[in-house]
């Protein structure tokens, strides 16, 4: 169905604010910003502003809205061709998330989301965890079909496997969006650390079993009366040894 010129008008300058807005919030942040700047900025009349977004606090939740929307699309794109292996796949999800949010959205902007997202009013909370369940369900999904070819273990699910690799990638998030200076290709290093580590947990790989538990664990023998005896005798020797002349 086309869209209206009044329609097509309206979307036009509502990108015209967001765009505003995520520059001018992300340099000099939220209270320090004001709807007269943005309306400047995107050259649209402040009632018009109000019109679309009622207060500032609703405009810089359309604009994680649409960010959040924006990175999880570019996780559509690893999921339409996915990589060969389980932490491959999961390290590109991963960091592909982290590319968008670096090219999307500065670290000041990124903290007024966070913000948001924790905020004491329960509508802003529920909608940003909502929206941020998109990531889980992608990481869920990447899950299913490394599932599918036998990549995980057979008493591990997918998405016991997909909460495992999305719980390993909060911390380097949380560092990118706290640092002042982060640097990417170091949060894709910490990122492929911590996701290689829970793979080999919930992967399959040579010499892994069902149980989970290392394969020495299971061949150490316990210790006996006869070791601990031979232990003493070695351990009198060796005193004797070094008493004699």
């Amino acid at each position: 169905m086309n869209k209206s010129l009044r329609q097509r008008q309206k979307e036009r300058r509502q990108r015209a604010i967001l765009d505003a807005a995520s520059d001018l919030i992300g340099r000099k942040g939220f209270v320090d910003t004001s709807i007269e700047e943005i309306a400047a900025r995107a050259e649209v009349g402040i009632a018009t502003i109000y019109n679309y977004y009622g207060s500032k606090s609703e405009l810089l939740r359309a604009m994680l809205v649409r960010y959040i929307e924006e990175i999880a699309q570019l996780g559509e794109t690893v999921l339409a061709n996915p990589p060969a292996s389980l932490d491959d796949g999961m390290v590109a999800l991963f960091k592909t998330y982290l590319r968008g949010m670096a090219e999307k959205c500065s670290t000041r902007l990124r903290q007024e989301f966070l913000a948001l997202a924790v905020s004491k009013e329960l509508a802003y909370g529920k909608q940003a965890l909502n929206l941020e369940l998109r990531f889980l369900d992608q990481c869920n999904r990447l899950a299913n079909h490394y599932k599918s070819i036998g990549q995980i273990r057979d008493d591990v699910t997918a998405e016991e496997a997909a909460a495992a690799c999305y719980s390993a990638a909060v911390l380097p998030f949380a560092m990118f969006s706290f640092a002042q200076n982060a640097d990417v290709p170091d949060i894709e290093r910490m990122l492929q650390r911590q996701i290689s580590i829970v793979v080999d947990g919930v992967g399959k790989r040579a010499g892994n079993v069902s149980c989970g538990a290392h394969p020495q664990q299971r061949t150490r023998r316990r210790p006996t009366h006869g070791d601990h005896t031979r232990t003493t005798d070695r351990t009198a020797k060796d005193r004797a040894a070094r008493h004699s002349p």
